[in-house]
């Protein structure tokens, strides 16, 4: 019986850090496929971000909490994958949890940095965008990023919800 208890914990565990992870990947696909460029073919083209856009915003703020900032709810996530790799003992992949941890740490703030570090004066007009909002994407950005950023708030009501869902 303890040994269901542990593995109905990891499974409630393990749901909430992809079911967060999958939600910041929706928005963050979901808010790129609304800026639709001209040309967007490289990294480069994010440069034509203008520094007001609220596209920039949802898009630093969800790589902020996908890189596992502490305030944001992704860092509750990734604490859930430690403990739940000290529960089970495995010891050996905690220890590789860490590099890891920091090359992906790493790798979205360097993404952020480039998106920030764009001169106003370089946006050609080939660079433009269309941004179509509509109103099921403004409703989702809005809740999630709630989500994102008042995440400690939630955390055992996503809990909650993840052990009503298996039960």
């Amino acid at each position: 019986m303890v040994f269901f208890n542990l593995t109905f914990d990891n499974n409630i565990l393990m749901f909430t850090y992809m079911f967060i992870y999958n939600m910041s990947l929706i928005l963050l696909f979901w808010t790129l496929f609304t800026t639709v460029l001209t040309r967007f073919k490289t990294l480069y083209s994010f440069n034509s971000f203008y520094f007001n856009s609220p596209h920039l915003l949802i898009i630093t703020i969800l790589l902020f909490s996908m890189a596992g900032v502490p305030p944001f709810i992704g860092f509750f996530s990734k604490l859930f994958i430690l403990v739940l790799l000290t529960n089970n003992s495995f010891f050996l992949l905690y220890f590789l949890f860490f590099p890891i941890l920091l090359i992906g740490l790493y790798f979205y703030i360097q993404n952020i940095r480039f998106l920030h570090s764009t001169n106003a004066q370089n946006i050609t007009t080939q660079f433009m965008f269309n941004e179509k909002v509509n109103l099921s994407y403004l409703y989702f950005s809005l809740w999630f990023l709630t989500l994102l950023i008042f995440g400690i708030f939630f955390v055992d009501d996503i809990l909650l919800f993840f052990t009503w869902l298996l039960f």
